[in-house]
């Protein structure tokens, strides 16, 4: 109850002094509670800005891992390119491995029906030991190889005397001057490749070529490509013989009587 009292008192005392008529007294309690507020703003404001600021504990970023690029500035060399060697041809029915213009060219597997326009006999000087073959003509596929062999004759195609073998323009030839002569290209490319130079040259290095014969075999190719074992697939081929037109050394001649 004392307590109340006094605050009432001093209530009233406090508004008596702001309400005084004395302008020094008025002056002096308004000044009084201006320091009073003052010292509790002083006192209130940086606790309350304290407890509302965020904390300043800096967290601890851990450095991010940079990865640098390297950059590889070697200019690549590039393979220097070798010619083919030369096929050896003196055993090439026996050795002869895969030449194909393309690495997928294959025999068809269904070989269709060639039509080869060549004579069953060539007649011959018994002591002729090279012989040219007529103008052949071939037709029933779009790529050929034509597998000829010759029984004890060798074989020599386009540029005479001299061995011819070469992968150029999208032909093969491997065996030129040789008994097995392989040739593949397009159909007609062939064709002209046989009867270029005054036509297929058959030739013996032993006696002449009569009694002696060779086979043309034929093999619808996906692709210009020899190898020995694609001649298996063959269905169309044909062979020429040589026949001796029947002269020799005793031969008597009837002479001729003039009138």
């Amino acid at each position: 109850m004392f307590l109340k009292n006094l605050r009432y008192q001093l209530a009233d005392r406090i508004i008596g002094l702001f309400n005084d008529d004395r302008a020094f007294v008025k002056l002096f309690s308004r000044l009084g509670f201006l320091a009073l507020l003052a010292g509790i703003i002083i006192v209130v404001a940086p606790t309350s800005a304290t407890e509302n600021s965020p904390d300043q504990t800096s967290e601890v970023v851990a450095p991010q891992e940079t990865q640098t690029a390297t950059v590889d500035s070697t200019t690549a060399t590039p393979e220097a390119t070798t010619s083919a060697a030369p096929v050896d041809t003196s055993t090439i029915g026996e050795t002869l491995t895969v030449i194909s213009i393309k690495e997928s060219t294959t025999a068809l597997a269904t070989q269709p029906k060639f039509i080869i326009k060549a004579p069953a006999t060539l007649t011959i000087d018994p002591r002729a030991m090279t012989k040219y073959l007529p103008q052949l003509s071939i037709s029933g596929s779009e790529y050929v190889l034509a597998c000829i062999t010759g029984a004890n004759v060798n074989l020599d195609i386009a540029g005479k005397r001299q061995t011819s073998d070469v992968v150029a323009n999208g032909s093969i030839i491997v065996g030129d001057q040789s008994s097995t002569l392989f040739v593949s290209g397009k159909t007609n490319d062939v064709a002209n490749l046989i009867n270029s130079e005054g036509g297929l040259m058959a030739f013996s290095t032993a006696g002449g070529l009569a009694d002696r014969s060779i086979v043309i075999e034929l093999v619808a190719m996906s692709n210009p490509g020899v190898k020995r074992t694609f001649c298996d697939f063959a269905k169309s081929s044909t062979t020429i013989a040589f026949r001796s037109m029947g002269l020799e050394m005793s031969t008597n001649k009837s002479g001729i009587n003039l009138k």
